[in-house]
Formats: C-alpha cells, structure tokens, sequence
C-alpha cells in the first residue's frame, strides 16, 4: 500500500517527495517534528502517514522508532529469559536495520545483501534454528507496528 501511495504521489504531486513533506511539517509544525528523513528514505513515508492521522504524536525517522522498538524487544525477552548469542544479536541488528529501510523482512530477504556475506539464510536457521519463522514475524509485528 505504501509502494501504491508513494507512486500516486509521485504521479500526482511529483514535488510531494517523503523529504518534502518532511520539510514542510518541520517548518509548519517545527515543535512535533523531531530529526529529519534521510533523502529518499521510503520507510520515512510511514512516519509521515502516522503523525498525518495523528497516530504518533511526533514526527521522527521511521529507523529511529524502530531501534526504539528493537532495544524495548530485546529487554523484554532477557525480562522473559531470552539471551542471544553475540552473534544472534549480530543478525538480529542486521534483520533491524533491513525493517528499519523496507517496512519489513521475509525470510528470503535473508539471500540479500548483508545477510548473504554473512552465509544468508541457512546461516540464519543455523543460529535461529525452526524459530527462525515465527521470530521474523514477531520482529515485523513488533518493529513495524
């Protein structure tokens, strides 16, 4: 659906780029707006459809709520008694910032770049094992809600 509104705006309104709109709610609301969208950042059109119909109180780059909510993740599960290896938590960073810049993550993003230098999806159920499905899911759920 964003792919959709970002090309309608684009057809529509070829000067409502995600950096425009940015720039506007920053001059026009400078006290809710908190950073800046990194140029040409699609995940930031999210960030900017939520504080439009006022779902979040503060405009702030779509990355920044995601670490946000990945560091809130990670003390819940050691409350729960989760612990990740230095290098689960290395991919878990890694599967953080690949949401933080496409919304999401599917299993087979795991064949792309960096995970692929990293031995890519087998690798992945290496560490994650048959969890790895339903973690992926719990990330996209918690990180991109």
């Amino acid at each position: 659906m964003l792919k959709e509104l970002e090309k309608k705006l684009c057809d529509n309104h070829a000067a409502w780029t995600e950096d425009n709109l940015w720039n506007a709610y920053a001059s026009t609301r400078p006290g809710k707006v908190k950073g800046r969208s990194q140029a040409g950042r699609f995940a930031d059109l999210v960030a900017i459809v939520r504080f439009a119909l006022e779902h979040q109180p503060v405009l702030a780059p779509f990355a920044e709520s995601v670490s946000e909510r990945f560091n809130e993740w990670l003390m819940n599960k050691a409350k729960a008694g989760v612990t990740f290896n230095a290098e689960q938590l290395a991919w878990l960073n890694l599967i953080r910032d690949h949401i933080a810049t496409a919304i999401s993550i599917e299993p087979e993003d795991l064949e792309l770049s960096p995970f692929s230098q990293r031995g890519g999806l087998g690798k992945a159920h290496q560490l994650f094992g048959e969890q790895l499905p339903s973690l992926l899911d719990e990330l996209n759920e918690v990180l991109a809600a």
